[in-house]
């Protein structure tokens, strides 16, 4: 009771440093790949309807592209901040402080499933590549939605090596010159990757475009856009008088980025769908930065954040439940209607998040204490 006490008041009070307005994003990532996945099984069974064609539905996957703008922003501003202060960085430190904070619960998921899906898992051809955060090379792993984090995995031990070895004595604007051109070349070689395989630039190949999305290499346009917001970010004086931006140029920076996303989709969306993403998430976290709005105060958003590694982990497994066991017995709709469809995912959401709820409780935030222990003398913002 008391693991579940101490946890539980962790949740019910948000750190000072916490901004509501990451924590808002957060959530609608987490939200969009839930309702993504539930809708896709529910078209596949029912047909397409109003909803489900709905942008923000039937590209939902762009809510994992918003997880990479804000996982690289928060694990930016650790390794910018121990930069600035020390003038290095401790690699090994950094990549125990990430471990502490994803290996519990994604390790424990991975024995949940392997044992209730025995048969199914010890049939998977490169199931150990859950193991080892390979499943964005090769995407036939254990654990559901494991790609992304094998990305992050692999990003989180790429980005303090390479920093430990190029960032230090650099003054910060050089070392943002870099990553924008890096941000750059990104979209350089998936058109590389496109033209070579299919011989033509404006050539489309939805399942080709499974070679670009998973890799690492060819999708980490928004951790790189991270990256940069957070080196801006530690950087930027805020205490000088006139540093604030005008709101108004906040919104024409949002504007501007939303412009470019779909200007770069309609030129060709599975090479420049990635580095428009990054720039419209990436105004949206400055913005946020930048304004500290308020929007997303509500304590729900705080909890759903809180809570969206777990949500991410286990809502997949929970769709067939919901379909088979919950929906059949719930008769407000008619079982092909739309309200059908967002009451499913509703009951998925509220089900993923209790399971979430439990699993932080038990694995996480145990972990997270000994990670406050060991590493954090003082407490850290934003439970990157």
């Amino acid at each position: 009771m008391q693991l579940f006490s101490g946890s539980m008041a962790e949740l019910r009070r948000p750190p000072s440093s916490q901004n509501s307005f990451l924590d808002g994003l957060r959530s609608i990532a987490i939200l969009l790949v839930i309702n993504l996945h539930f809708s896709a099984d529910f078209t596949a069974i029912h047909g397409e309807n109003f909803f489900s064609r709905l942008p923000f539905v039937a590209n939902g996957w762009v809510g994992v592209d918003l997880f990479f703008v804000l996982s690289g922003f928060f694990i930016g501003g650790q390794l910018w901040k121990e930069l600035l202060r020390s003038g290095t960085i401790s690699v090994q430190r950094f990549i125990l402080r990430r471990g502490l904070r994803i290996w519990p619960l994604y390790f424990f998921t991975f024995l949940c499933v392997f044992a209730i899906f025995w048969s199914r898992t010890v049939e998977k051809e490169y199931g150990w590549a859950s193991l080892v955060f390979l499943t964005d090379y090769f995407n036939d792993g254990i654990v559901l939605g494991g790609w992304s984090l094998s990305v992050e995995e692999q990003f989180y031990i790429i980005t303090p090596i390479l920093l430990y070895l190029f960032a230090r004595q650099r003054k910060p604007g050089t070392i943002r010159c870099w990553l924008w051109l890096l941000l750059a070349l990104e979209p350089l070689m998936r058109a590389a990757f496109w033209i070579h395989r299919t011989g033509h630039f404006f050539y489309h190949d939805p399942a080709l475009f499974a070679r670009i999305y998973y890799p690492l290499h060819t999708h980490c346009d928004g951790l790189i856009m991270g990256l940069i917001l957070s080196s801006l970010w530690v950087s930027k004086d805020k205490s000088a008088p006139g540093n604030a931006p005008r709101k108004w140029k906040l919104y024409l920076m949002v504007v501007a980025a939303a412009v470019a996303m779909v200007l770069l989709r309609d030129l060709q969306h599975e090479i420049f769908s990635f580095t428009g993403l990054a720039l419209f998430f990436g105004s949206l976290v400055w913005f946020g930065l930048a304004t500290d709005s308020r929007i997303f105060q509500s304590r729900v958003f705080y909890w759903i954040s809180r809570l969206s590694f777990g949500m991410y982990l286990n809502h997949g497994y929970l769709v067939n439940p919901v379909f088979r066991f919950l929906l059949p017995h719930i008769r407000l709709f008619s079982p092909s209607s739309i309200g059908t469809q967002l009451l499913g995912t509703l009951i998925l959401t509220v089900m993923s998040a209790a399971v979430a709820l439990i699993t932080f409780c038990l694995v996480e935030h145990p972990f997270l204490n000994l990670r406050k222990l060991l590493l954090d003398p003082r407490p850290a913002a934003q439970y990157a």
